[in-house]
């Protein structure tokens, strides 16, 4: 059992740096001033999927917002919780500016998390996160337009299976661009910083 957590975790680590190391090479400190993010038109896009209530939820009526996508799973044992701690952190120090900021946590074990469960588990970590679910194929698109990669490996276990994945929070701008992807672990700073440039200068 021991085994098969640390080799997810081990697999969740090289997922997550298989990305392009220039989505998170822009540095500098938050205001207008500093160097334009890249947009990466070869990423992201829009979608729809379940909400929480069992209403669909696109990402172009969140148009306006600032909006990080977060790849996870409800029955995962430590990264996911902790990714979402980090967000929460960093929503905080957003001070006022975290209202035009929306995370999306997006459910990639479709066949346990239901949207009355992630109705339960997402707001835990913050009232204004929203967890989304959908078809297995539905999260697989979505997933795949974001670089986000995930399967599943079976355990000896209540659970029966966890979810090796890719670790990373996904930035897009208000007007539905794909800005880069972060380690909450290790990039919340730039993120943080990256976030105030895009509401400082609406763009």
């Amino acid at each position: 059992m021991k085994f098969n957590i640390l080799l997810l975790l081990l697999l969740a680590v090289v997922l997550g740096s298989a990305s392009n190391a220039q989505e998170t090479a822009t540095g500098g400190v938050s205001g207008v001033e500093k160097e334009p993010l890249r947009i990466y038109e070869n990423r992201g896009g829009d979608f729809e999927l379940t909400g929480p209530d069992g209403k669909e939820i696109s990402s172009e009526s969140l148009r306006g917002k600032v909006i990080l996508i977060y790849f996870g799973y409800t029955y995962c044992p430590d990264v996911c919780p902790m990714s979402l701690s980090h967000l929460k952190v960093g929503m905080l120090e957003l001070e006022e500016q975290a209202k035009e900021v929306q995370v999306l946590f997006v459910s990639i074990d479709p066949e346990r998390d239901t949207p009355e469960k992630l109705k339960e588990y997402v707001p835990y970590f913050h009232p204004d996160f929203i967890g989304l679910t959908g078809s297995v194929n539905d999260v697989a698109e979505v997933a795949k337009q974001y670089g986000s990669h995930y399967f599943k490996q079976y355990v000896e276990s209540v659970e029966g299976y966890f979810m090796a994945h890719t670790d990373a929070v996904f930035l897009v701008d208000q007007e539905g661009r794909y800005r880069g992807r972060y380690k909450t672990e290790w990039d919340m700073e730039k993120l943080i910083s990256n976030i105030q440039w895009l509401l400082n200068s609406g763009s």
